[in-house]
């Protein structure tokens, strides 16, 4: 399956922080990461899937999401039942510090962002 990354109007990431989670609509599914300079490398720290709105919103609301330099990319998903099966690809290919695996999901292979 073939998603579509959000990213900002100049063609980069967008930082979490800027995100507002009343201007999402849709069902989806969302990667957090802060990016690496230096001597430290980038880590994706949280893959997220269900209302965008909703689950944007309690991010926003938890201080593990308040870390400066945080970065996230979210893709509309149409058919909520893929949400799950999305979610498990997505935890199998970049192995997120934060958050649970989906053990019950058959994982639907997709386009990974941050790979591209």
């Amino acid at each position: 399956m073939q998603l579509q990354w959000a990213r900002a109007a100049d063609g980069g990431w967008w930082p979490f922080a800027r995100v507002e989670p009343a201007h999402l609509d849709s069902y989806g599914v969302f990667v957090v990461w802060r990016n690496g300079d230096g001597d430290k490398v980038s880590v994706v720290l949280y893959i997220g899937r269900g209302s965008l709105r909703d689950e944007f919103a309690r991010c926003h609301r938890d201080p593990l999401f308040r870390t400066e330099g945080l970065y996230v990319t979210w893709a509309t998903v149409r058919d909520v039942r893929t949400l799950d099966p999305i979610a498990a690809y997505l935890y199998q290919h970049l192995h997120p510090l934060w958050g649970e695996a989906v053990p019950m999901a058959s994982p639907l292979p997709v386009n990974v962002p941050l790979t591209a």
